[in-house]
């Protein structure tokens, strides 16, 4: 027993270090938006394939909520960036408490990715046990309630891309990028960008070829992005008596991301699919010679390795 534990503990030392040298890779820099009003904005550009060729600059952005853009990051996107689609993968109480701003020129999608009526059957099956020493109006809180009713946890990911509302927002989401104008962007986004929106970068990436070390370290760059909220939440939290693994739960509902939550998801469609593309192809509907065809529009460089898959 002994001997597996030191194993099992030596794997994931070794998965951290491939995470970490990934990660290196990345310049978070060079990815960011550099938006005023927009949190995690940030984009999917430069990423090697494993066909030897780059994701194009520019064409694939993703945010959090777009609520507090500034005119100048409206400009930014639309000037610089080309923005032509927007795909909100919020529920639908989400927008109404805080809608995107209009952008003339700009087509704006609700993809809900969260099956809203499941969520309104957990809310109604809320007891007063569950209820006991919580207060709604506390942020904390609610967030402990949402743990409770298993709304927020390490299958998270499962649930978005098993459930029918994720099929059919993710589903969407590749129908547009085939549809996409050339030269022009799409952003995608939910609240905090990087729950939903982290599988649909996660779903984008794998389609064009990029590797899974890459995508998880992509992933990651949410907790660089949001360094600053992070440490002030977690001050909080550890100020209102939260600690352990209720803390770092808690944390990952807020505005940071746990690896374990993208790597149970890539491990549940290895598991039913063979593959994450496997699950595009066969389940979100796009064929091989739309898979080549999305690799065409949004790569560039020569292609270095023919049997790439």
């Amino acid at each position: 027993m002994k001997r597996i534990l030191c194993a099992l503990i030596a794997a994931l030392l070794l998965a951290g270090a491939a995470l970490a040298e990934a990660g290196a890779a990345i310049d978070p820099q060079a990815q960011s938006l550099g938006l005023e009003g927009v949190g995690n904005a940030r984009e999917l550009g430069g990423y090697p394939t494993e066909d030897g060729r780059t994701v194009k600059w520019g064409a694939f952005l993703r945010t959090a909520a777009l609520g507090g853009a500034t005119e100048a990051d409206i400009q930014k996107l639309t000037g610089e960036y080309h923005l032509a689609l927007v795909l909100d993968l919020r529920m639908t109480r989400e927008i109404e408490a805080a809608p995107d701003p209009e952008i003339e020129g700009v087509e704006n999608l609700h993809l809900g990715i969260i099956d809203e009526e499941a969520m309104a059957a957990a809310r109604a099956n809320i007891t007063p046990e569950d209820m006991e020493g919580l207060d709604m109006d506390n942020p904390v809180d609610r967030l402990k309630l949402y743990l409770k009713m298993g709304v927020i946890g390490e299958d998270m990911y499962v649930g978005f891309l098993s459930g029918g509302a994720g099929k059919a927002g993710y589903a969407r989401m590749f129908r547009e990028l085939i549809d996409l104008p050339e030269g022009a962007a799409m952003l995608f986004h939910c609240t905090q960008g990087k729950d939903r929106t982290g599988c649909a970068a996660m779903l984008i990436l794998t389609a064009l070829g990029v590797d899974e070390e890459t995508i998880l370290a992509d992933y990651l760059l949410t907790n660089t992005f949001n360094a600053e909220l992070i440490e002030g939440e977690r001050q909080m939290l550890i100020d209102a008596g939260v600690e352990g693994e209720k803390l770092d739960a808690l944390m990952t509902a807020m505005d940071a991301v746990n690896a374990r939550y993208m790597v149970n998801g890539l491990d549940w469609l290895k598991q039913n699919y063979g593959s994450a593309l496997g699950y595009i192809t066969s389940e979100l509907g796009v064929t091989e010679e739309e898979i080549e065809r999305l690799r065409d529009k949004y790569l560039e460089g020569e292609i270095a390795y023919e049997d790439a898959a």
